[in-house]
């Protein structure tokens, strides 16, 4: 079976349409159309059917699929660890890491701890969101992540937590947009907010709207993001206010993070890896941030700050 195809099949079934795929895998339509129906007839059997919408699985579609992106990611992860044993390694390890990793030391320190434990493995970084996280993990294009996620919202994850903050209003200290202290998200009402986009962590944004809905209010967003860092710099402007890890306002003077009763989110950062598929370096990694047992004290350390910095709601 030609990789290849396997791989123009994969890009078909994400993306929903083979016009989709093919501006994505920068392909002429035409050319993509045949390697899949070269697929189905070396196959012998119709793999996706097509409508106004673009294409879904068939039966046989869809357990080619679930195959096709193990023996992928199985196949590219031969071939990285062949690169690194040429190049001295041992073996290999690519993760992906939260873009907040700078508000989290302790996830250096785990980095730090594994790398002089096990030198002999060559670990890849990628600063990525929660989405596209999942999504490379899923196809094979990184072992493992660090990431915001619930344990139910990817079936295709095997996680083990190893961080819990609590969500809150951030928003600039000095001056600030309200004339008071917050109590709910009813005081937000009509206020601009800033917010990421859905693709970039799917879960924590339905989540929010929840919440939202169960206080009567609409949120009024005056901007769209793709990465946390950037919406924190936009609050920091006073541009408007953000729902974010309480942690990212810890330390910081030009910052104030209100945790409020009808907001009571926390998001958990796990290590994630696809399922049934624990490499060795990844079960060794996850070894190294069980003993290490940091990232979670270092979560109840930061909330206690930022629970004592809301006490000093100054308006100027």
């Amino acid at each position: 079976m030609d990789i290849r195809k396997l791989k123009y099949f994969l890009s078909v079934v994400d993306e929903g349409s083979i016009t989709a795929a093919a501006r994505k895998i920068h392909i002429a339509q035409p050319a993509l159309t045949r390697q899949i129906r070269l697929l189905e007839e070396g196959i012998g059997t119709r793999l996706l059917d097509r409508n106004h919408k673009g294409v879904v699985l068939t039966r046989a579609g869809e357990f080619l699929y679930d195959n096709a992106l193990r023996l992928v990611a199985d196949l590219d992860n031969v071939a990285k660890k062949t690169k690194a044993i040429a190049e001295g390694y041992a073996d290999s390890l690519s993760i992906g890491i939260t873009t907040i990793h700078p508000y989290i030391p302790s996830i250096s320190g785990v980095i730090s701890r594994f790398r002089a434990q096990y030198p002999d493995i060559r670990l890849a970084l990628e600063s990525m969101l929660s989405g596209p996280q999942t999504t490379a993990i899923v196809q094979g294009s990184i072992d493992a992540g660090l990431l915001f996620i619930e344990s139910d919202d990817e079936p295709l994850l095997d996680t083990l937590s190893v961080g819990t903050f609590r969500m809150a209003v951030i928003m600039r200290r000095h001056p600030g947009l309200l004339d008071k202290a917050p109590t709910s998200l009813r005081d937000f009402d009509g206020a601009p907010f800033i917010r990421f986009k859905r693709d970039s962590t799917p879960g924590s944004y339905d989540r929010i709207d929840r919440y939202f809905r169960d206080a009567g209010i609409t949120p009024n967003i005056v901007q769209e993001c793709h990465d946390d860092i950037t919406i924190r710099g936009l609050v920091a402007t006073g541009m408007g206010y953000a729902i974010m890890p309480s942690i990212l306002a810890a330390g910081d003077d030009s910052l104030i993070a209100f945790e409020l009763d009808d907001l009571p989110i926390y998001c958990t950062l796990m290590l994630a890896w696809r399922k049934g598929c624990k490499s060795p370096e990844v079960d060794l990694l996850c070894r190294v941030a069980m003993d290490a047992d940091q990232l979670a004290s270092e979560a109840e350390e930061q909330v206690s700050i930022v629970e004592q910095s809301s006490t000093s709601f100054v308006v100027q």
